[in-house]
């Protein structure tokens, strides 16, 4: 059917989602607005006891990686505690999480000095997956001996680069660090070569005139939809999400996965949808079995976790990974109000997104 919805911007960016229905179960307005997790290192969700994540292989790599991974993009007013981010990153690995995603970019926050003491005496047990871009105006070995040396390890596990065509007008320069890469692969200076895309035409390329060793990319109950229909106009395989899952295995590519919750400007607003209809479920459970449940079968999703609560409620996930028919219905609903306001409660690097949220049916309900 022919998709309709509406968009609400108020001045302030301040949204209102209205619902009614009995099969919404709601009858007044609920006025929502962005923003990011709010400040809490308060123990609001206990910690799990007993479980571990699964674990698996990357690809045909022979790297063993855990089904779910420490996304640990960081912000600025987190900085100063470095004592409840290091037990953070401890209780991870206990919890049986080996890969820890790290950014170190110019005029960001650097995390690879602190990642790399706090993980110290388990480094060589962990996997360090990062985004390697030279800056201070070090070469690209200086880079990577500057992180070797941060790390304390003797190889980066996982290294990538936003190279996917010499002539993209924001990442073109770096394409030629691809041959670099291979290069410290073959030395024993990094372990897997991957690229991170969020549409096929950002892989094309990279897959191939490259050996790629892993791939990542969003996928979530709510962007994966459309994502796979916009791929049906890039001439994929058969126009299917999974399918680009299919075709990276059958290269032996490793896959990841990547916001799962739908990204950090929409986790929040999708909390509170989901809290409107059923306080009882945890929306990043639901969201996270959603992905364990889909048959995709990742070799690790990568979430990004802020406060000690983040880790103890998306690793129990794991440890009771059945979905359950309430929290599909809860991801529906939380899917249809989304599809109203998500456009507008995205920045605008991020916008691109809402092209592959699902069409909802005149007559969707459930």
């Amino acid at each position: 059917m022919k998709r309709r919805y509406f968009l609400q911007q108020g001045a302030a960016g301040v949204l209102g989602a209205g619902f009614a229905g009995c099969s919404v179960g709601l009858s007044r307005k609920i006025y929502l607005q962005p923003k990011l997790p709010p400040f809490s290192f308060g123990e609001n969700y206990p910690k799990p006891r007993g479980g571990s994540i699964p674990m698996g292989e990357l690809g045909t790599t022979g790297i063993k990686i855990s089904a779910f991974g420490f996304g640990s993009h960081m912000r600025p007013h987190l900085v100063p505690y470095e004592k409840e981010r290091e037990s953070m990153l401890r209780e991870a690995v206990e919890f049986g999480v080996n890969i820890f995603d790290v950014y170190d970019v110019e005029h960001n926050i650097y995390q690879y000095e602190p990642t790399g003491r706090y993980l110290a005496p388990v480094i060589n047990d962990v996997l360090i997956s990062i985004t390697i871009r030279p800056y201070d105006n070090r070469t690209l070995d200086e880079e990577l001996h500057r992180d070797l040396r941060l790390f304390g390890k003797d190889c980066i596990d996982m290294v990538r680069i936003h190279a996917w065509a010499p002539d993209h007008p924001r990442f073109g320069h770096e394409w030629w660090m691809w041959d670099e890469l291979f290069k410290y692969k073959e030395q024993g200076k990094i372990r897997a070569v991957g690229v991170p895309v969020h549409a096929f035409e950002d892989l094309r390329l990279p897959l191939e005139q490259y050996p790629l060793d892993f791939v990542i990319f969003p996928y979530n109950f709510y962007h994966n939809i459309a994502f796979g229909a916009a791929q049906s106009q890039r001439e994929t395989p058969d126009g299917s999400f999974d399918s680009i899952a299919a075709l990276l295995r059958e290269k032996g590519i490793g896959v990841i996965t990547m916001k799962p919750f739908a990204g950090d400007n929409l986790v929040t607003p999708f909390k509170n949808i989901a809290g409107r209809y059923n306080k009882e479920i945890s929306f990043p459970q639901a969201a996270l079995r959603y992905i364990i449940n889909s048959g995709l079968n990742p070799d690790s999703t990568l979430a990004g976790m802020y406060y000690p609560s983040h880790v103890y409620e998306n690793v129990s996930a794991y440890f009771k990974p059945e979905i359950s028919g309430e929290e599909q219905k809860l991801l529906n609903k939380v899917k249809k109000v989304a599809r109203l306001n998500a456009l507008n409660w995205l920045p605008e690097h991020y916008k691109f997104l809402e092209k592959w949220a699902p069409d909802i049916p005149d007559n969707y309900t459930s």
